[in-house]
């Protein structure tokens, strides 16, 4: 499945069966693009009782997370697999999360972010000024003219692994905000590269935005360009609603998991 560009593989407690126990080294084999399916992460959906669903996210690495647009997936998931009606709620590392599926339109009630202020981090002589938040899992947020021109490819793994977030790290954003439209990449910490969208990350940067006067609906446009909106009520509760597709179904080859090296450990903090 694909939420605004996030991908992931989708397994129904069946499919969860068949790996046995731990998921971890198979999530680590299964998401290596190029050498096997390809993935910004594995999710879990098993029932939890009635209109409600228990949710696993994995990342890449096989280290459980909280995902916004991973939770997206997976409430459309359930509801196509008749584990629960279109009003639902998902139990999942961030606790419960109410959804709401239509169609392929699918919003979710988060939680309102925690925003631990203004941060200056420093990399030898560069010097980056952003701001931390909590919206589900950590974010780092750093405003720039054009994120399209910003070196994320570099910024991401110093930021990502700086011993002011360790010992698990943050997710690093940049972006732009012009009103009411945000624009948005990702460096997401267990994927260990830019996604081309992360839920939780258009929560943080509409948040990110709003300390700084937008207002409480904003649309959020990632490197996929499928937007985000995000919306805040006056408790500072959010509603995060976007696209969430079903892209294929498919039966896995055993060779998808066999004849290359293992995955790379998870970065080490310095």
């Amino acid at each position: 499945m694909s939420g605004a560009g996030n991908d992931f593989l989708v397994l129904g407690p069946e499919e969860a069966g068949c790996l046995d126990g731990d998921a971890t080294e198979w999530v680590r084999r299964v998401c290596r693009r190029g050498l096997s399916v390809g993935a910004d992460g594995v999710l879990l959906v098993e029932p939890a009782g009635t209109d409600r669903v228990r949710v696993t996210f994995l990342n890449p690495d096989g280290s459980p997370a909280f995902c916004g647009n991973g939770s997206r997936c997976a409430a459309r998931f359930a509801v196509w697999r008749g584990m629960a009606g279109p009003n639902l709620v998902l139990d999942t590392a961030a606790g419960p999360v109410p959804a709401e599926v239509r169609d392929r339109r699918v919003s979710l009630r988060l939680a309102a972010p925690r925003d631990g202020g203004a941060l200056e981090l420093t990399f030898g002589a560069e010097t980056l000024v952003g701001r931390s938040i909590h919206a589900g899992t950590l974010h780092f947020v750093t405003f720039v003219p054009d994120p399209s021109r910003a070196p994320l490819e570099r910024w991401g793994p110093l930021v990502r692994r700086h011993p002011l977030f360790a010992p698990a790290g943050t997710n690093v954003n940049v972006l732009h905000c012009a009103g009411a439209l945000a624009t948005l990449r990702t460096w997401e910490k267990g994927v260990e590269r830019e996604t081309l969208a992360c839920g939780s990350g258009a929560v943080a940067a509409a948040a990110a935005a709003r300390a700084r006067g937008a207002g409480d609906r904003i649309t959020v446009v990632p490197a996929s360009g499928i937007p985000l909106e995000v919306a805040f009520d006056a408790a500072g509760a959010v509603t995060l609603t976007g696209d969430a597709r079903f892209v294929f179904e498919g039966r896995l080859s055993p060779e998808a998991l066999n004849g290359f090296p293992p995955a790379p450990a998870p970065p080490r903090h310095e």
